[in-house]
C-alpha cells in the first residue's frame, strides 16, 4: 500500500512540478522554504548585534542545504537521456521517523534565472537516518549555479 501511495505521489509531483514555465512575477517576493545558509557577517564584540539573534539559522558549511527536517548535502546535477538527475544526500534531521516525503530542487543559474525544478522522494526514514536521492527533472539545468531545497509533502 505505501508503495502505491508513494508511487501515486511522485508521479504526480513530477507531472505537476516539472513544467519549465516561470511563475507569474508579483510585487511580493517569492516564498522558499529553503536557502544555502550562509554564514553571519562577523561584526565588533562591542556592538548589540555581536549576539547571534534567535531568528537565526545555525552556521552551515558550503554545499550544505536544508529543507524542513531535511539536511541536504552532495548536491550533483548531470543529464541522462533526455533527463536531468539531481543527485544528493538526504538526512532527516527531525525529531520523528519519515513514512514518505516529496521535495523540490530549484536551480538557477549564475544571474539568479530560474532554470527548472527538479522533483524527488523519500520512502521511510528513520529519525538521523540518510539516503541518497535523486531529483528528477525533464528542464535543462545545464550551467545552474545555485540550487534551494522545499519540502512539498511529508507523512
Amino acid at each position: 500500500m505505501k508503495k502505491i501511495l508513494f508511487t501515486s505521489l511522485a508521479a504526480i509531483a513530477l507531472i505537476a512540478g516539472c513544467s519549465s514555465e516561470q511563475p507569474a512575477k508579483s510585487s511580493e517576493p517569492p516564498k522558499t522554504t529553503t536557502t544555502p545558509t550562509e554564514a553571519p557577517k562577523a561584526t565588533p564584540a562591542s556592538t548589540p548585534e555581536a549576539t547571534t539573534k534567535p531568528s537565526e539559522a545555525p552556521q552551515a558549511k558550503e554545499g550544505e542545504y536544508t529543507a524542513g527536517d531535511f539536511k541536504i548535502t552532495g548536491v550533483s546535477a548531470k543529464e541522462t537521456a533526455g533527463m536531468w538527475v539531481v543527485t544528493a544526500k538526504v538526512e532527516n534531521t527531525g525529531s520523528k521517523d519519515v513514512q514518505v516525503a516529496m521535495l523540490s530542487a530549484v536551480l538557477y543559474d549564475k544571474d539568479g534565472k530560474r532554470l527548472g525544478v527538479a522533483q524527488g522522494g523519500i520512502d521511510g526514514m528513520k529519525k538521523g537516518e540518510s539516503k541518497t536521492i535523486q531529483f528528477i527533472s525533464t528542464d535543462k539545468l545545464e550551467g545552474y549555479k545555485k540550487v534551494e531545497f522545499q519540502v512539498d509533502t511529508t507523512m
